[in-house]
């Protein structure tokens, strides 16, 4: 009887684990993100993951971002701010979430989340160029220029579209020279069609 009794103590003193952990259900919900494992049950493993550890904030984090793949942006949202009321500093939590409030018109709530973004972060040169994108759209020219020079800074070799953007804004605020410059490195970038015909019309 004494034999039998060991293993149930133990079980009760220690917390045996039986099975995959949630990390492990995490790491294969992970490959939903790199298209890998069909959307919907890569959403499982994640939803299986928050069953076993409620407070697991890379699960929540990642699920966000995988909704957003499944256009699910108020769901994105939902998991992202979980995820940040767990951890308020987490790397790029921020910047999805402004991606996802972006993409159901909440313009101030995206820009905000970026602003979050490039406090913690201010290394995350796409954060800077979404914004630059955001702020030109809402006519503010000065600050997307100002952002889409910093995003080209931390990585002048990685944008081919934001000197693009950049090139077309200083065209628009009156620098042809500069603009034909940016237009022309997109196109050593990255060869598009749709840069040509910006230098074609612009840059003669």
């Amino acid at each position: 009887m004494k034999k039998l009794l060991i293993p149930v103590l133990s079980c009760v003193l220690f917390a045996c684990h039986h099975g995959p952990s949630a990390a492990d259900y995490v790491k294969e919900g992970n490959k939903g993100l790199t298209h890998k494992m069909p959307y919907r049950e890569a959403l499982a493993e994640y939803d299986t993951a928050i069953e076993l550890n409620p407070d697991y904030v890379v699960a929540y984090a990642n699920r966000g971002r995988l909704k957003i793949k499944m256009h699910d942006f108020y769901g994105a949202q939902n998991d992202l701010q979980k995820a940040l009321a767990l951890d308020h500093k987490m790397t790029g939590v921020y910047y999805f979430l402004g991606y996802a409030k972006w993409q159901v018109a909440d313009f101030d709530g995206s820009r905000l989340a970026y602003n979050k973004e490039i406090e913690y972060y201010p290394k995350n040169a796409q954060a800077y160029a979404d914004r630059g994108y955001l702020r030109q759209m809402q006519r503010d020219e000065n600050g997307a220029l100002q952002d889409f020079n910093q995003a080209i800074l931390i990585k002048p070799d990685s944008f081919p579209d934001v000197y693009t953007a950049r090139g077309l804004l200083k065209i628009k605020m009156k620098d042809k020279k500069g603009g034909c410059w940016d237009l022309h490195r997109s196109l050593s970038l990255k060869k598009d069609s749709i840069t040509q015909h910006y230098i074609d019309i612009n840059c003669k």
